[in-house]
């Protein structure tokens, strides 16, 4: 398979403090590629890493098939489009000379993309209004369209939803979508709506305390994600005996609360309950999101 980006067991110290630890990762070429984390894991540093804004203390990376050593790497880096915390635009210029500077620094021939970026992310009526006016998604918008100057294969958007209504919200998701199949533009999108993340990712990546715990396919986490009958009982240990003498599969969330991973017949599994001095309380069907995921795989005591 071909990558975008891979890292061996990369790291980034700030004095004592670790930030980043053996992160092993790997984003297939033509994926979407969810960054999931809490405040503070790591993603940030990752992200500004692989940008060029940082260097590793630990281990290395390859971007695009070139290594970060290799004196190339600052070329390859032209590939790549990012926005990083925070769109980087000047106030104080319209979106359509914001997109020119943007031409200039990459050096491009011409700025024939300028007005079909401006299209793109819907700002073709903002005329000579300067970037500091701008409401938050506005900024959000016109940062992504700095990103796709140059025509990059990659792009890295952190928190892309951010100040944006419902509708922009979904206006960008579709963009996004639409340059994935249509270009073929690979995405690493780092975001606290996990939803909408959910809604347009095929790869996810989740990050603790700067070390990658789990990397996933979305059918790997669709099938983690399975459909079950969630029910709350008055004792789950005689739950589990009367599950496993049916042979059925189930997880035991708490000391009421289990999921069971079948299709029940509640007059059958309601005698079963009562022959064997169970109560139950609620049965309810029960699909798993990829938030109820992320908390029962890094805790949600914390924002992500």
């Amino acid at each position: 398979m071909e990558y975008v980006f891979r890292s061996m067991g990369l790291g980034k110290k700030y004095g004592n403090f670790t930030a980043l630890k053996d992160v092993n990762m790997e984003i297939p070429k033509g994926s979407i590629y969810g960054f999931v984390g809490k405040n503070g894991a790591g993603k940030t540093t990752l992200i500004r890493c692989l940008c060029g804004l940082q260097r590793p203390t630990e281990g290395s990376y390859e971007l695009m098939g070139v290594s970060c050593d290799d004196r190339n790497i600052t070329r390859t880096r032209r590939r790549l489009g990012a926005v990083v915390e925070s769109p980087a635009i000047y106030k104080a210029m319209s979106a359509r000379s914001n997109l020119i500077q943007q031409c200039l620094l990459l050096g491009l021939p011409d700025f024939s993309c300028v007005d079909e970026l401006l299209k793109l992310v819907g700002l073709s009526d903002t005329g000579k209004k300067k970037a500091g006016k701008f409401s938050l998604g506005m900024r959000q918008r016109l940062g992504l369209a700095v990103a796709l100057c140059g025509d990059p294969d990659f792009v890295i958007l952190d928190e892309p939803a951010n100040g944006l209504d419902p509708q922009g919200i979904i206006e960008i998701r579709e963009l996004i979508l639409r340059l994935n199949r249509e270009r073929g533009i690979s995405f690493l999108i780092s975001s606290h709506i996990l939803d909408e993340l959910a809604r347009m990712a095929t790869h996810y990546a989740f990050i603790d305390k700067g070390h990658i715990v789990r990397q996933m396919s979305s059918e790997e986490l669709q099938k983690e994600c399975r459909k079950s009958v969630r029910m709350k009982v008055s004792d789950t240990g005689r739950l589990a005996k009367i599950l496993d003498e049916k042979g059925l599969d189930y997880k035991i969330l708490g000391p009421d609360t289990a999921d069971v991973y079948a299709q029940l017949v509640f007059s059958d599994i309601a005698k079963d309950c009562e022959n064997a001095g169970c109560t139950i309380l609620t049965m309810e069907e029960h699909d798993e999101s990829l938030e109820a995921f992320y908390l029962s795989l890094l805790g949600g005591n914390e924002n992500v």
